[in-house]
């Protein structure tokens, strides 16, 4: 039960981590200010490494997304395996033939 917790809550932090990155303002996220003026303006190398810095928190997000699915995937199995006995199956899609031990010898 710890590893489906453990993988929700990366999950979550997951999950705020890419709701404050995509409701910062571009110029936040970028860190970078345009005044329309070519000479005060960032130059394009900070511009392209600034981009690249967002692209590559974005990737990130999205591989702690797919780690965090899963561990708790990784929870869930270890739970139900823990658990004694068979899964009970309520429909089954086979038709499970009757059992042959009752029936006499031949």
């Amino acid at each position: 039960m710890l590893v489906f917790l453990l993988g929700v809550g990366l999950l979550l932090v997951v999950f705020w981590t890419a709701y404050r990155l995509f409701n910062t303002p571009p110029a936040d996220a970028l860190g970078l200010t345009f005044t329309g003026n070519p000479k005060s303006d960032p130059p394009l190398a900070k511009v392209g490494t600034q981009v690249a810095w967002l692209i590559f928190r974005i990737a990130y997000l999205v591989i702690m997304s797919v780690a965090g699915s899963l561990i708790s995937n990784k929870g869930i199995n270890l739970y139900f395996s823990a658990l004694q006995g068979a899964p009970v199956q309520l429909f089954s899609r086979h038709r499970s033939e009757p059992p042959t031990d009752d029936l006499p010898a031949k």
